[in-house]
């Protein structure tokens, strides 16, 4: 009997390797998430489906580089393989709520078991219920928008609660999150390239796709600011749709000064989760130091942010995890241009154009008016 059991277990994961191959996890993805096939090509291999075993993945990113998006779509190709499946969404901003994390447990219990609402008591009480009633059921769960390692140990636990072949997938901006609670594979999302880039522009906005040179070399520039993050391309798009050639300019010069609020707000929540000490590293090193010349040495900069009281090595680490700065195999220090350009607009506050009122001045020009000012008797 155990003999037949084993054989008939071997038999079933050679009949979902083959199906896997034949049928690959791509086909149905929506026309309109451009780059997401190719992407989802790289994630499949990580995530192993139809083998044995308990999987947490994590997938890491910039803020509305397509965490959830690429979560989403391998959600829907492959929930159909498991015995019950949920995904769970927004835990950043649902968690806060009062009684926050036991609704997202209920929501994970409801959603894998389909059956009438679970009601959870206490935290604690939740994270036996999960492990119950999972531990022998072949699931997958996604965990959107993860921002504290707590609230894995609560939603997700460990490999113990699922039985095998359990698939999990988290999404974070803050790869701490992923490492803290150990998951098997970090997978960093890839921003767009150009092509991919121009292409989902012009999904939005169809003058972007208008054989006219002006619209042409105006769509570039576009593509060129959003710097293949599809949040800004989505959003720049849907914007400039039914605008005219004169407002295409027009939209692109006030960019400049005042950055788009919608993708402002999404890159700023990163920003809004750093200890104030981290929030000051982050805001010189955007201001400063991003791309310093040449002779300034890493080991200098550091000496003057380890000066300033700002504990630059810890964090740095912190500011890398969260995705808001790079740092390149020369210690150069590097950032998205619209994390930049968020954290600029920070520093300009309420006063964009009266740089004496700045916590920090970083354009030659400015510099040089406010000496000139000064050397007159202005304040």
């Amino acid at each position: 009997m155990h003999d037949n059991k084993h054989e008939s277990k071997c038999i079933k994961n050679i009949i979902d390797t083959i199906s896997h191959r034949l049928h690959p996890l791509t086909s149905s993805v929506d026309d309109n998430l451009v780059g997401v096939e190719a992407r989802m090509q790289h994630l499949i291999s990580d995530l192993q489906i139809g083998l044995d075993g308990v999987l947490m993945i994590g997938i890491w990113g910039v803020g509305g580089g397509g965490k959830t998006t690429l979560a989403s779509c391998f959600y829907d190709e492959i929930s159909i393989k498991f015995d019950g499946c949920c995904s769970v969404k927004n835990i950043r901003e649902e968690s806060s709520n009062k009684d926050g994390l036991e609704r997202l447990q209920e929501k994970i219990l409801y959603g894998v078991l389909k059956q009438k609402q679970v009601e959870v008591g206490r935290v604690e009480e939740g994270r036996h219920m999960i492990r119950d009633r999972l531990q022998h059921k072949k699931v997958l769960i996604v965990l959107d928008d993860v921002d504290k390692v707590e609230h894995l140990e609560e939603l997700a636990g460990s490999r113990d609660w699922y039985g095998e072949g359990s698939r999990i997938i988290i999404t974070t901006r803050d790869a701490h999150v992923l490492t803290g609670h150990k998951v098997d594979v970090i997978h960093n999302i890839t921003l767009l390239n150009n092509d991919e880039a121009m292409k989902l522009f012009c999904k939005h906005a169809p003058r972007g796709h208008i054989c006219i040179e002006d619209y042409e070399q105006l769509s570039k520039d576009v593509v060129s600011y959003a710097g293949g993050l599809p949040l800004a391309l989505r959003v720049l798009g849907r914007f400039l749709c039914d605008k005219e050639i004169n407002e295409w300019r027009s939209a692109l010069d006030r960019l400049k000064e005042i950055p788009e609020t919608d993708i402002l707000d999404k890159l700023k929540i990163s920003f809004d989760g750093l200890k104030p000490v981290e929030r000051e590293l982050f805001l010189d090193i955007a201001c400063f130091f991003r791309r310093a010349p040449s002779w300034y040495a890493s080991e200098y900069i550091m000496k003057i942010l380890d000066a300033c009281g700002f504990h630059p090595v810890i964090g740095i680490k912190v500011l890398v995890q969260k995705a808001l700065i790079t740092i390149s195999a020369y210690g150069d220090f590097d950032m998205h241009d619209l994390v930049q350009e968020m954290a600029q607009y920070i520093v300009r506050g309420e006063h964009p154009n009266n740089p004496e009122k700045h916590s920090r001045v970083w354009k030659k020009e400015d510099v040089l008016n406010m000496c000139y000012g000064c050397n007159n008797g202005n304040r």
